[in-house]
């Protein structure tokens, strides 16, 4: 597909799509190109999108090659971006900074309200965003009409992850604030809104004390508990090493005091007797719990596709 770079001319007046042959690319004063206030899903005061600008910002003042900014221009003449919101802020504090940058290509863009949003989602350029600017553009895609299983399909996401964010966007300010924060990982945010409802920001606020006081700085979704063995295994495995220590030789502390006494290679080549019975009863036992970590491993593996179906953002690869 070629590019074919345009002077501006009226840009509001000229047709803003594309056909199979070309891609109109605009040649445009940068300054002209504004940001549409509550449009962009970004939190300016994260850090990592401070310094994210900021290396736009580095590469626009070294002259160093930046995709170009996609944009539409509304009814009243004024042309806003849809995706490169970074890039603009970035753009404009190297021209503050004394770049001179008369023009700069953007790409032209029609669509409606959902289609921007939904381009914003999935946007492949630069910084990912948070897992909570995510549920937000969810959330917004919701009040725009689509449905769960709507966004699922955009978004190439399951729809009960789709669901999970829905939940995130519409939660109580102090569990998103907690999230925002990078205090509480967006998952265990999502357990405890599910598992406690309007009292999550409380919970996840003591759960969030005691993982510090355990020397960790951020709390993360418990990882899914094995189950515990159950009696009648535990009670095979005894029964096995008590019929083992039964037949033990009374001069066994002595031996093992000699043989730790042995290099690893003189203990592998050494041989020692035990009865019939000893030997009996320790393979009952290891067989045991031989088949109680083949139970413990199958149900790992349910939990784990489990869990791969409601897979934190980025997360699954």
């Amino acid at each position: 597909m070629a590019f074919v770079v345009k002077p501006l001319k009226s840009f509001t007046a000229e047709a803003q799509a594309q056909d199979n042959r070309k891609l109109y690319l605009y040649q445009i004063d940068p300054l002209l190109v504004e940001e549409e206030d509550g449009f962009n899903l970004r939190y300016y005061d994260d850090p990592k999108v401070i310094a994210h600008i900021e290396a736009f910002c580095d590469s626009f003042m070294e002259e160093r090659y930046v995709p170009p900014m996609v944009v539409r221009a509304l009814d009243d003449g004024r042309i806003v971006v849809i995706e490169g919101h970074c890039r603009r802020r970035g753009l404009r504090m190297a021209i503050a900074r004394g770049a001179r940058i008369p023009l700069v290509s953007v790409i032209p863009f029609r669509g409606n309200d959902a289609e921007r949003v939904e381009v914003m989602l999935r946007s492949a350029q630069g910084l990912k965003l948070e897992a909570l600017d995510v549920a937000r553009g969810y959330l917004r895609l919701r009040e725009m009409g689509f449905n769960p299983e709507d966004i699922a399909a955009s978004q190439s996401k399951s729809v009960a992850r789709v669901r999970q964010m829905l939940l995130l966007a519409q939660a109580d300010p102090q569990v998103q604030a907690l999230v925002r924060g990078n205090h509480v990982s967006a998952d265990a945010a999502i357990e405890a809104l599910i598992e406690h409802g309007d009292v999550a920001a409380e919970v996840l606020g003591r759960k969030l004390d005691e993982a510090r006081q355990e020397g960790r700085a951020r709390l993360t979704k418990a990882a899914p508990r094995l189950p515990r063995p159950s009696r009648k295994t535990v009670e095979k495995v005894f029964a096995g090493v008590e019929a083992a220590a039964a037949h033990l030789p009374a001069d066994l502390p002595k031996q093992a005091r000699a043989l730790l006494k042995l290099s690893d290679a003189e203990r592998e080549a050494r041989r020692v007797e035990v009865s019939a019975q000893l030997l009996i009863g320790l393979a009952q036992a290891a067989k045991e719990i031989e088949r109680m970590r083949a139970r413990q491993a199958r149900r790992a593996a349910k939990l784990e596709a489990g869990a791969q179906q409601a897979a934190p953002e980025g997360e699954r690869v």
